[in-house]
Formats: C-alpha cells, sequence, structure tokens
C-alpha cells in the first residue's frame, strides 16, 4: 500500500512537518534526513539486502501511534528469510529493480503490521524524495492462497455462516511475492508518475489530470467513472484498518467488481492502488504463471449462489495490459 493508503490521516502532519525541515534549515543545520527517526543516513551505496534495518523505539512508536495499536515490534530476519527476500527481489522486473536500488534507502520488518507492506518517502536535505519500506514478516512465512484469502475476507465481519469467500492462487509462492511487486509498484509510480500523482500532497500546478492508465477509468485520485462506482466502494477496508461491513453485503460487493476493470477490491480504492495491484496481478499471472480467483459462495434458503471472479477472465482488465509494455520493455 502507499504510505496514506487505509492509514490514518495523521500521517499527513507528519509528512507536512518533514517538508516543512526541507525548507527551513533548523539553528544546529540538521536537515530533513538527519532529524528524521526512519535513518539517520541516507546511502543508496550497500547492498539492498544491507538496507534491511532494526526498527528503533521512535520508528516502532510512530507506527504504533498511526495505526492505534501497541503490539507493534521490530523483527529481526533469520538467514532463510533473508536468503528468500532476496531471491524474490530478483522475481521483479528489471527496471523495478533499478529504481529500488536507486530509491529504497532503509527495510524494516515489523511484528503485528497490519498489512503485508507500506512505502513511505522520506526527503534528504536538498529536497531528494526517497522511499522507506514497512513490511510484515508473516509475508515470509505464509501462502500467497491464504494471505490474499485473509485479506479478502478481512474486509467483513463474521455476522453470518452462509456466504463464504474463499481465495486461490496458482503456483507454490509465500505472500512476499505479491507485497513485494505490489510496493515496488508504488515506487516506481511516485518517480515514474504512471498515475498522476500517487499522493494527493504530490499534486501541483504541473501535475497532469489523467495518463494513459488512469484515463476513461478515473476522473481524480478516488473518483471512478460513474460507471465503475458502485455501493461501499469507499467504505472498504481491509487487514483491521478500518471498520468491516457486514458479510451479508460480501456476494453483491464482489458481483460489483466482475463488473469494472480492477482485479481485486484494494484495487479500487484509488488509482495508486489500482495500479499497483493491477500491475501485480498482470505481472503475476503473465511472466510467473500465478493466477488469482476469488470465490463467494452464497446459500441463503435453501438457494446456493456461487459468483467467481478471476482478473485474467475479464476484458475490461486485460485490455489495460499494453499500458505495462513501458515497464516490462515490451
Amino acid at each position: 500500500m502507499n504510505y496514506l493508503g487505509e492509514r490514518v490521516k495523521k500521517t499527513i502532519a507528519c509528512l507536512i512537518i518533514v517538508l516543512l525541515v526541507i525548507g527551513c534549515k533548523s539553528a544546529n543545520n540538521q536537515s530533513a534526513s538527519q532529524v528524521s527517526f526512519f535513518t539517520e543516513k541516507i546511502n543508496i551505496y550497500v547492498p539492498l539486502k544491507d538496507r534491511i534495518q532494526n526498527a528503533s523505539e521512535n520508528v516502532i512508536s510512530w507506527l504504533n501511534d498511526m495505526d492505534s495499536t501497541d503490539n507493534y515490534n521490530s523483527y529481526l530476519l533469520t538467514e532463510e528469510e533473508n536468503i528468500l527476500f532476496s531471491d524474490y527481489l530478483q522475481l521483479l522486473p528489471g527496471k523495478y529493480k533499478q529504481i529500488i536500488d536507486e530509491s529504497v534507502v532503509a527495510i524494516f520488518f515489523v511484528e503485528n503490521f497490519k498489512g503485508g507492506g507500506m512505502t513511505f518517502p522520506t526527503f534528504d536535505k536538498d529536497g531528494n524524495m526517497y522511499m522507506i519500506w514497512f513490511y510484515n514478516p508473516e509475508i515470509l512465512q505464509c501462502s500467497l492462497s491464504d494471505w490474499i484469502n485473509f485479506r479478502e475476507n478481512s474486509y467483513f465481519n463474521e455476522d453470518t455462516q452462509d456466504i463464504k469467500i474463499t481465495v486461490e492462487c496458482t503456483g507454490n509462492y509465500f505472500a512476499l511475492l505479491h507485497t513485494l511487486v505490489h510496493e515496488a509498484s508504488h515506487v516506481y509510480d511516485y518517480y515514474y508518475n504512471f498515475t498522476p500523482f500517487t499522493e494527493p500532497f504530490l499534486k501541483n500546478g504541473n501535475s497532469v489530470l489523467k495518463t494513459a492508465f488512469t484515463d476513461t477509468i478515473w476522473t481524480d485520485y478516488n473518483v471512478t467513472i460513474k460507471g465503475y462506482d458502485f455501493s461501499y466502494r469507499n467504505e472498504l477496508y481491509s487487514y483491521g484498518l478500518g471498520p468491516t461491513q457486514s458479510k451479508y453485503l460480501a456476494f453483491g460487493i464482489f458481483n460489483s467488481l466482475t463488473r469494472t476493470p480492477f482485479p481485486t477490491l484494494y484495487g479500487t480504492k484509488n488509482w495508486a492502488e489500482d495500479f499497483a495491484e493491477s500491475f501485480t496481478w498482470f505481472y503475476l499471472g503473465s511472466k510467473l504463471n500465478c493466477y488469482y480467483r476469488v470465490t463467494v459462495n452464497k446459500n441463503t434458503e435453501g438457494i446456493n449462489e456461487i459468483l467467481v471472479y478471476e482478473p485474467f477472465q475479464n476484458k475490461l482488465f486485460t485490455d489495460r495490459f499494453l499500458c505495462f509494455n513501458e515497464i516490462i520493455g515490451e
């Protein structure tokens, strides 16, 4: 997810403070990167695996406050997990690997983190933007099917047993694969503006209002054209980051999704998440033979209804693939 995503709005205030520090040096000439508790030194000249850091108490406290929790803790990867992370990095498109190597200056793994990952911008003394990555270590241990199954169910509460949501992903991958491609897509978007702007605070007088990817689908950051909007789209929160909806609504919500160009509910939030989810499932399917399928089984009053959604069977979704050629080099 991009750094706002489903996070609370207090994050905006944090970033505004950082931007103000960039604009005016403090009395002791500290730069924004020096006062930032994310990383004291920006160094892109060490291998990416060496940018995995232990999250300080300040970082953990900030995250706990942002997500209104108190159980986040820094997590130290095992040797096997470090190898897995490095191996999965090699599965990314070449352009992603390049921009990550040039821009991601710190990577933190956080126990009990709500969500799989988060991309957060930070700045050096000259106002140059770099990226911080936060990851949930569970994605190194959980299968992709189990993780996405958890995510799709987390939108809803368990107020009925009559509706069941099941997700299956082909291939024998860990959840890390989806999360890594998704977060790498955000990094790419921040620098290359695949969408008009990855976060509303980046909008300025020079910002375009549409790109090839958003044109005919989005009219603003989180506003779709009328034909692709649907009830509750703006009220869906996953991973426990907001109120859940009644599961009685699930069948109708997923049925609405089938009539849009979005691969998942997560991609309906805004155009930044749309790009991250769309490219991720395009890349996983077309390049790694890993496909996503959600089944919603509704059994009420003796009547059984089954809804199946597979993005690769949705022409509205697959028609967008030409936009991705600039990333994969075709």
